[in-house]
């Protein structure tokens, strides 16, 4: 990974204290369903980190909401690798496993109670425990959320096989695949609220949500920058280096620019978070819950990626893809 890089995230490195012990259990989700059948699988996965990354995510989690959150990482990271081979060359093939998840959230019901696909079966019980205690509205958003996820797999796929976007388009397609709007909208499960519709369907927050996503996508891109050029994969590093014929150092510190743009841009709008909970007439409810999902969701998500990327061995050479998949 390239080293020595500092990027501009200017926020509290924050992780539950209950990570320890959910790190003792966090294999016991994925065997469940067989998303790890075998011992190399297994020791990957514990390379990962993924209780940690959970952990600064939703820093306030504890238990089973814990739980429910490390599961969702160990899902989101199954079922990236799976792009890592042929399928993530072939969008006919990605477009097979998307619509499977898909049916899912469809509520496809008989192919969830019969399905024997360790991923398709393994989301269901991910969704549906996701969308205990929460508002039918906020299912729907949750699905939408998912949805542009999962499409998003299919994109680069087909980006893969022909002329590599440009920055912009690709930008797009990586806000989405980066799962921070999942990651977003389960902090709300989690914490036990809800934000008011009308603010979290405002431009105000759909803005702060964006920039974040473009942080982490930042910064994953320089952490990845060595392992995808190794797979022959697009990285906005590479395609912003081809686009103005520079340097790879040149191109790094052009991406980290990018990052600390986009970060300044989100502190100047999250000073004005009172002037906009007072403009929507929010009342001390909806108003504290706009401020956890700025405190304790987009900000340590960006965070959270940042501190955890550090630790992990996902993005190291020594992290090689499998030649198998598991659809």
């Amino acid at each position: 990974m390239p080293q020595g890089i500092r990027t501009h995230i200017p926020f509290p490195s924050r992780i539950s204290p209950d990570v320890s012990r959910a790190s003792e259990r966090h294999l016991a989700w994925p065997r469940s369903f067989g998303l790890l059948p075998t011992l190399e699988a297994e020791r990957r996965h514990i390379q990962g980190r993924y209780p940690d990354l959970a952990g600064r995510f939703h820093p306030t989690a504890r238990g089973a909401e814990l739980d429910l959150a490390i599961d969702q990482m160990s899902w989101f990271f199954i079922f990236d690798d799976q792009f890592d081979g042929k399928r993530g060359r072939h969008p006919g093939h990605a477009r097979e496993l998307i619509d499977a998840v898909l049916a899912v959230l469809g509520g496809t019901r008989d192919l969830v109670r019969t399905s024997t696909t360790e991923l398709v079966s393994s989301f269901a019980d991910l969704w549906a425990r996701s969308r205990v205690g929460m508002s039918d509205s906020w299912s729907v958003r949750a699905a939408d959320s998912w949805r542009r996820y999962l499409e998003g797999h299919v994109v680069e796929a087909r980006d893969r096989t022909g002329v590599p976007p440009g920055m912009d388009e690709q930008l797009a397609v990586r806000r989405e695949t980066s799962g921070v709007y999942p990651i977003l909208d389960l902090a709300e499960r989690i914490g036990g609220y809800e934000v008011p519709e009308p603010a979290v369907d405002s431009p105000f927050l759909r803005a702060l949500r964006d920039l974040a996503a473009e942080v982490v996508v930042f910064d994953n891109e320089i952490i990845s920058l060595e392992k995808e050029e190794a797979l022959g994969d697009n990285n906005l590093v590479l395609t912003y280096e081809r686009a103005h014929g520079c340097s790879r150092s040149e191109s790094i510190s052009a991406v980290t620019a990018l990052l600390a743009q986009r970060t300044e841009h989100l502190l100047a709008l999250e000073a004005e978070l009172p002037d906009f909970c007072a403009g929507l007439a929010l009342d001390r409810a909806g108003t504290k819950a706009v401020h956890r999902y700025q405190y304790d969701a987009i900000r340590t998500v960006m965070r959270g990626a940042h501190d955890w990327q550090q630790g992990s061995d996902r993005y190291s050479s020594a992290y090689l893809p499998l030649s198998a998949t598991l659809l």
